[in-house]
């Protein structure tokens, strides 16, 4: 999944009412807190397979490109033609590691961002528990 995707269910995800004027509030909020968690720890699983999957890729295609130079060793008229296979090699290493780079921090971003509104659920969890105790009169 792409990071734009992610950002977009996370916006959904955070979108979340929390005015409570009663116990009912405080339950329904209880339960949607609860249930955004579980999207969130499953969304969090998601990103850690992505980054990987990216992290593999791009070695994959480092070594694609290696390999493709390396077997591209030509000396003399082509090589001063077509310029030197290590240069050209160096260009498209650069710009896979660049691109490869930037995807992999747009979903460590995000994998950071979901731990952020899971210890932010955590904390909103507990003055709602002593919220609904306090009304009960527990």
């Amino acid at each position: 999944m792409l990071a734009e995707d992610y950002h977009k269910l996370l916006v959904e995800i955070i979108d979340i009412d929390t005015e409570i004027s009663s116990i009912a509030d405080s339950r329904r909020l209880l339960v949607e807190i609860n249930e955004r968690e579980v999207i969130l720890l499953k969304l969090k699983e998601g990103i850690v397979k992505d980054i990987r999957t990216a992290e593999a890729d791009y070695i994959k295609r480092k070594a694609f490109l290696r390999k493709k130079y390396d077997m591209n060793q030509k000396n003399g008229i082509t090589n001063i033609i077509r310029g030197s296979s290590k240069s050209r090699l160096i260009k498209e290493l650069k710009k896979l590691e660049s691109k490869s780079n930037k995807n992999i921090d747009d979903l460590k971003e995000i994998k950071y961002i979901i731990d952020d509104l899971l210890l932010q659920f955590n904390s909103m969890r507990e003055p709602l528990n002593k919220s609904i105790k306090a009304r009960f009169g527990n």
